[in-house]
């Protein structure tokens, strides 16, 4: 009889809008969430549920999607929770147009009409030379005086990178884990912390499964291909030039193991052409 072949399993981050609903929406994981969420909030999170809207930012050639969006019907407050894998000064600038969005978005309506408070997390895969993480408010331009319903959090994931679990560290190993790029790297981090255990064992479990990873490929070729457009200065890769950079976007995400039914799909190359491109680039 011949020995069943070894499934490979696919590398999944924790830094990924995917990964985060997937944990977010079963309550054995909340208390993870809890920590990393509950500084810049000062109340638990458990009772909160997930909900991504789309918001139109008023420019007709753009609709943005949150990331993650938390809501309560007990608390009046959205989180704003945004994961930078691939950040630029273009998707800081479309993370403001969020939270203003969000804001606007925010009236309740009924006999009391009232603003819903807005919390911005960034979770940014980038070094801080001078911080690790930082709070900013909103100032009205007229007034000068600060806008009480909005606060900007960024977290620079990098700074955290390196840091294992002591026992005493349970915010910044969790952060940590952001910032790993394998199983091995992830268990380092984890220690003997059973809340971080339980999120690389579900790691390594969606790693070997075909549909979720799927979903996580799709995810990140979509970031690679809107952010590698931006870089060239295209209006989110719809503006005109965009179908000439196509096949060299799909040339460096196939190069990056994106499979190539994803590549297909999302670019519109047949695979016969991603093909001719592999053997090109041989």
């Amino acid at each position: 009889m011949e020995k069943e072949e070894k499934k490979e399993k696919k590398f999944i981050s924790l830094l990924s809008d995917t990964t985060f609903k997937h944990f977010f929406k079963i309550e054995d994981y909340k208390e993870f969430f809890n920590t990393i969420i509950r500084p810049y909030t000062n109340m638990d999170i458990s009772e909160f549920r997930l909900y991504d809207p789309e918001f139109n930012s008023g420019n007709k050639k753009r609709d943005y999607r949150l990331d993650i969006v938390l809501e309560s019907d007990k608390v009046d407050l959205i989180i704003l929770i945004e994961m930078n894998q691939f950040p630029s000064e273009e998707i800081k600038y479309r993370n403001r147009l969020y939270l203003y969005a969000a804001l606007a978005k925010s009236l309740n309506s009924g006999e009391n009409i009232k603003k819903k408070k807005i919390i911005q997390i960034n979770l940014n895969k980038e070094k801080n030379p001078y911080i690790s993480k930082g709070s900013y408010s909103v100032m009205d331009i007229n007034t000068h005086k600060e806008i009480k319903d909005f606060k900007i959090h960024e977290v620079y994931l990098e700074n955290y990178k390196g840091i294992r679990y002591n026992g005493d560290n349970k915010e910044e190993a969790y952060l940590s884990l952001f910032t790993a790029e394998s199983y091995e790297e992830l268990r380092e981090i984890a220690g003997d912390d059973k809340e971080a255990l339980k999120i690389v064992d579900e790691l390594e479990r969606l790693g070997l499964d075909d549909k979720f990873g799927l979903a996580y490929d799709n995810e990140i070729m979509q970031k690679k291909m809107i952010n590698t457009a931006r870089s060239w200065g295209y209006d989110d890769g719809k503006a005109e030039g965009l179908e000439e950079g196509k096949k060299t976007i799909a040339k460096n995400l196939l190069k990056d193991g994106i499979p190539i039914e994803v590549v297909s799909r999302n670019t519109g190359l047949s695979i016969e052409e991603l093909n001719n491109l592999l053997e090109d680039n041989d």
